[in-house]
């Protein structure tokens, strides 16, 4: 009998377990830490948001440029596999806001406990592996703990280095001394480090629907629409984490970058404009700041009439400059981005093993014969919102579907 090992007892190891015991093959999965699947316990609050409503199709263009890499993942175990599998485990899903997808118990417990029960692989804890074994460019075996182990093939899915006391960069170490192109890990779905001082005075300040935009020169390069908090750091949030990738990789390159920030996404210039003209008929006498504070609080509404010159200012007596520059601010406030993370922060990873060298259709290496990716632990991170897990239970089943390249 074939004999598979799997390095990783998060998302992506357990899917694998699953899909090759399905397939007659009796998985041995090697965790590091004492206990599995400690990550997956750990998202969303211990309450796991595993996926999402969206198609294939949009649910791939939200991870970007590589997101064409994620389609046979997908085909061969979408959200209804996903969905059907853990109802068969008797764990229900329940769609919340029309969107997301938890366990209706609200205990990611209950999803790793159902992927283990399933899978009934041998689960080795406290088990790191520090060396995977080769002949003739193909898989050979692994070495735990000094001791050199035969295995016809290896599932990496190891994870990433996010998450602090959980994240590890072994798995790459481990792709990397086989000859795999490892890109720059970098903090992902994770809170923006703003510069502004104004900002991080305003912590604990939250948005319930804002929109971000991330900016390069005349460039929007991404942009971000949900909750927003104000921190001692910067913004967290909805709509900062999703940011955050795109914003690690540009500070990455260029330093500081500028964000946009809209407190009403539905809004521009023109809609500001007339609201200002009724402020001045209705309220003429009030303070500006204190019109703004209907719609946002009244900290942050201070915060925007300090920054456009307009603390004091009555509505009716509001000078063309000072009109221009809050209804440039209202529209789109800028803001000064030096990076995400630090990556303890953050609850994915950016970078990971190059796609160029894996097989999209198997999730098989282009390198080494017989090894395997699954997971976080390759180039391609989504946004939050149950992206990132769908993708670790989907990349994690077609690696364990043993799918032949060659």
């Amino acid at each position: 009998m074939k004999r598979v090992a799997v390095i990783g007892s998060g998302p992506a190891g357990l899917s694998a377990a699953l899909a090759l015991r399905e397939n007659g093959i009796q998985p041995v999965i090697f965790e590091r830490r004492d206990l599995p699947g400690l990550k997956l316990l750990a998202s969303g609050g211990g309450r796991c948001n595993f996926s999402n409503s969206l198609d294939v199709e949009s649910f791939a263009a939200r991870f970007g440029r590589n997101g064409l890499f994620l389609r046979d993942a997908l085909r061969v175990a979408p959200r209804e596999w996903l969905i059907s599998f853990l109802e068969s485990q008797g764990v229900k899903a329940l769609l919340t806001d029309g969107f997301y997808y938890f366990p209706a118990s609200g205990r990611a417990r209950d999803i790793l406990n159902a992927f283990l029960r399933a899978a009934h692989a041998e689960l080795r804890t406290s088990s790191e592996v520090t060396e995977i074994l080769t002949a003739d460019g193909s898989v050979s075996g692994v070495r735990v703990d000094g001791e050199a182990i035969a295995f016809d093939a290896v599932i990496l899915a190891g994870g990433g280095t996010a998450w602090q006391g959980l994240g590890t960069s072994s798995g790459l170490r481990l792709a990397e001394s086989l000859g795999h192109t490892i890109m720059k890990p970098l903090p992902a779905v994770a809170p923006l480090l703003i510069r502004e001082d104004w900002v991080k005075a305003l912590s604990g300040v939250s948005i319930p629907h804002a929109k971000l935009l991330l900016r390069s020169g005349k460039r929007i390069l991404a942009e971000s629409i949900g909750s927003l908090l104000f921190t001692h750091e910067g913004l967290s949030g909805f709509s900062a984490l999703d940011l955050a990738g795109d914003v690690s990789a540009l500070c990455d390159r260029t330093g500081d970058a500028e964000l946009l920030l809209s407190i009403r996404p539905e809004w521009g210039r023109a809609e500001w404009s007339s609201e200002l003209e009724r402020w001045r008929r209705e309220g003429g006498v009030k303070l500006v700041r204190t019109h703004l504070a209907r719609h946002a609080a009244h900290s942050l509404a201070d915060a925007v009439c300090a920054l456009s010159g307009c603390s004091e200012a009555k509505a009716c007596m509001l000078s063309a400059m000072q009109r221009e520059t809050l209804l440039s601010h209202l529209a789109a406030l800028p803001l000064t981005v030096s990076g995400a993370g630090p990556m303890e922060k953050a609850m994915a990873m950016r970078g990971g093993v190059s796609l160029r060298e894996i097989h999209p259709a198997t999730m098989e290496s282009r390198l080494v014969q017989g090894l395997y990716f699954a997971g976080e632990i390759v180039d391609l991170t989504g946004p939050c919102g149950g992206y990132n897990m769908q993708w670790a239970f989907s990349s994690g089943r077609l690696a364990g579907c043993m799918r032949n390249t060659r």
